[in-house]
This record gives structure tokens, sequence and C-alpha cells, in this order.
């Protein structure tokens, strides 16, 4: 009798990539937008509002994470495909071939 093999798999291979438990390329972004609110106008209130701003985004990815964390590589896949795909071939497609079975 032979053994059954294993394979292991490590996590870091598997796991997700996540920046504070958000899909990092959001995470990122919603960095960007933040620090440009906090540090590029300039005034208090600019600031404030960036903090709040980059808290309340950043809790909402971690929701969005918590549900698939992958959400935006399938979103952006998503907008690539068609809206329709007709149900016919365009009259311009070469007709089928067709083989006959001849006994």
């Amino acid at each position: 009798m032979s053994e059954l093999r294993t394979v292991v798999l490590h996590q870091s291979l598997i796991r997700p990539l996540l920046l504070g438990g958000a899909e990092r390329t959001l995470a990122m972004i919603n960095g960007v937008i933040s620090s440009a609110l906090i540090f590029g106008i300039g005034s208090w209130q600019a600031g404030v509002l960036g903090v709040i701003f980059a808290v309340v985004v950043h809790w909402l990815l971690v929701q969005l994470a918590k549900k698939d964390t992958q959400f935006f590589d399938i979103y952006k896949r998503h907008l690539q495909y068609q809206d329709y795909y007709p149900a016919q071939a365009c009259h311009t497609a070469p007709p089928p071939i067709i083989k006959y079975n001849r006994i």
C-alpha cells in the first residue's frame, strides 16, 4: 500500500493582500485622498475633515473586505465585459462547417 501524499500550503500563498483589514489597493487610494485633504489644503478644518474621511472610508472598506476580499478586482473585471452578448452570430460570420455521415 502506498501512503497518501501531503502537500503543505503556506498561508502566505493563499491569504488575500489586506492593508489594515481593507483591500490593499483601495486602502492606498483612501490614504492618498485623505492625506491630500489633510496636508494639501492647509487649514485645520480640512485636516479634521480628512481624518474623519479616512476613518469612515477605511471602516467601510474593512466591512467590504469582510464580505469579499477581492471585491475591487472583481469589479474591475466586471467593467471589461460587454453589456450585451447577442444570441446569434453576426451576418458577416463564416457559415458553420456541417459534416454529413454517409453510410
